[in-house]
């Protein structure tokens, strides 16, 4: 069985991906969201539906990217008392 501070290294490992990604995601749909504002269509009904998805994907993005670095600073009070507690 693994020992809890390997558990919580994994963890960490886990969230700084999930962060990662999520900031790539906002960077990408932020560098990009014209694309969606000009979306190259005469319909307005679809020019509506790209915009509405852009702001759909960086709400997501940054919703996701807070709850994460929210989980990180729980995940190290965590282990800051499991050290202090002696694992």
């Amino acid at each position: 069985m693994k020992k809890t501070s390997d558990k919580v290294e994994e963890v960490r490992t886990i969230l700084d991906t999930i962060l990662g990604l999520s900031q790539t995601i906002n960077d990408l749909v932020e560098n990009d969201i014209d694309l969606f504002f000009e979306y190259p269509s005469a319909d307005k009904g679809k020019k509506w539906q790209a915009k509405r998805l852009a702001n759909k994907l960086l709400a997501l993005a940054t919703a996701t990217i807070s709850t994460t670095e929210k989980a990180q600073n729980q995940i190290e009070l965590v282990a800051e008392k499991l050290i202090k507690d002696g694992e």
